[in-house]
């Protein structure tokens, strides 16, 4: 084997996709016609871990994922503890909250992210036009203490967005809680 030192003849690794490294005097052999270089020439990282086709790299690459997950997932449970409520000096139990995943956000997982308070209502906010759920809602929990716990996950990532919350006392010009807004109990 010799240096690799330039890419050469626009191959790639059959199996990752890899550009792959050959040296000049195969390079020119082959261009030559005294050695025929395969399609199959694969990259250093195949070759060293023997991986052949692309089927026994997406297993490894899944193993070595669920290995990831696991681990990460051991973590986060030893490592959670749910936030220190926040204080609610006026006693406020509705809150706002925005930029949620409004493609995976529904109410069993807001439900669960909140927590151990308990919501009561949920007042999905949606686009005007395109009648989409977009990110924000109002909830109306049962105390002011669960209300401060909510309030302690502000700024939280949760599925992949920074979170915020905020309390958000009625008007009195609003209607509250609307109608057909409670939280079915189940």
């Amino acid at each position: 084997r010799q240096k690799k030192d330039m890419y050469r003849g626009k191959r790639r690794c059959p199996t990752c996709g890899v550009p792959s490294l050959i040296c000049r005097d195969c390079f020119e052999a082959d261009k030559a016609g005294t050695k025929k270089l395969g399609k199959d020439v694969r990259c250093d990282l195949c070759v060293t871990e023997d991986v052949r086709n692309k089927r026994e790299l997406r297993d490894r690459e899944g193993r070595e994922m669920k290995k990831y997950e696991k681990k990460l997932q051991q973590k986060l449970d030893d490592d959670y503890e749910p936030p220190e409520p926040k204080p609610n000096p006026e006693r406020i139990t509705r809150l706002f909250l925005k930029n949620m995943c409004a493609k995976q956000m529904d109410e069993s997982k807001l439900l669960e992210l909140v927590r151990p308070a308990r919501v009561t209502h949920i007042q999905w906010l949606i686009d005007r036009q395109t009648k989409k759920f977009y990110g924000s809602a109002f909830i109306e929990v049962k105390t002011a203490e669960d209300a401060g716990s909510v309030l302690a996950m502000d700024g939280m990532v949760v599925m992949g967005r920074k979170i915020k919350v905020k309390y958000q006392q009625a008007d009195s010009k609003d209607i509250w809680p609307i109608p057909n807004t409670e939280v079915s109990s189940s």
